[in-house]
């Protein structure tokens, strides 16, 4: 018998909730593995990491709040926490569509990827997708499986809290 399905709000409580331990797991693989080292303070935004000019281009664009490049560190660190866990709604909602982890851990990562590879280069921090080898796509695609594969597992785990 298959399991009761969640109202959408529980979902994406239980995905956000998931969505934070999936992007903790997915620093601490970036730290322990070098991906998220401390880099010189930048001279200018454009030399800041793309989580911090996102960050800064929502603050100033979309709110009129100017920024200064010394908070760039914060607000990478802001939009790296904020876009993961937020990405735990979506896999919420897919998870308890098809209710099955793998094939969830594995579309919620497509989808970021897909938005990654969509609007970073639209706001021309990154090049277009296929500017970038193989290796290089695959090689990113796998590193945020990470925090895909822990997003579901995170969300597994928290069944009990959400049933």
């Amino acid at each position: 018998m298959a399991k009761p399905r969640k109202t959408p709000l529980t979902a994406v409580a239980q995905g956000l909730c998931a969505g934070l331990i999936g992007t903790a797991v997915f620093t601490a693989y970036q730290m322990a593995t070098g991906k998220a080292e401390a880099k010189p303070e930048p001279k200018d935004w454009s030399e800041a990491p793309e989580p911090a000019q996102v960050g800064q281009r929502v603050a100033e664009g979309v709110f009129h709040e100017e920024v200064p490049l010394e908070k760039s560190g914060l607000l990478t660190q802001l939009v790296h926490w904020v876009y993961g866990t937020s990405w735990g709604a979506v896999y919420g909602l897919i998870e308890e569509s098809i209710q099955k982890p793998l094939v969830s851990g594995v579309a919620l990562t497509g989808a970021v990827m897909t938005t990654d590879y969509t609007l970073l280069p639209a706001m021309k921090l990154y090049r277009p997708p296929w500017r970038y080898p193989a290796t290089t796509l695959a090689a990113d695609f796998a590193r945020h499986l990470i925090h895909g594969f822990a997003t579901a597992a995170a969300f597994r785990a928290l069944e009990p809290v959400f049933d």
